[in-house]
């Protein structure tokens, strides 16, 4: 449960600090795809809290690669994607 406490830790805080606003990906759209992605790691903690271990070092990657996006949602919004694509395997 603690690998799931960082992980929401830190896509809320890298994610929400990365969104501004822009034609492809808005802040409204970002903010709805990291409550979605933090509603997956919440469920794959309680369902299967080893493949969120295992999934740690991919998802932590890509949330920090969206964070080093600054102002570009549409980086971001990929990285979200990508991240909810990798905890949906």
């Amino acid at each position: 449960m603690r690998i799931a406490s960082t992980m929401l830790a830190l896509v809320a805080t890298g994610f929400l600090a990365a969104c501004t606003s822009e034609e492809a990906c808005t802040q409204e759209v970002a903010t709805k795809k990291a409550t979605d992605l933090t509603t997956k790691i919440q469920e794959l903690a309680a369902s299967d809290p080893a493949k969120l271990a295992e999934l740690g070092p991919k998802v932590q990657e890509l949330a920090t690669k969206a964070a080093a996006g600054g102002d570009d949602l549409t980086a971001t919004c990929k990285a979200l994607d990508e991240m909810m694509a990798e905890l949906s395997k």
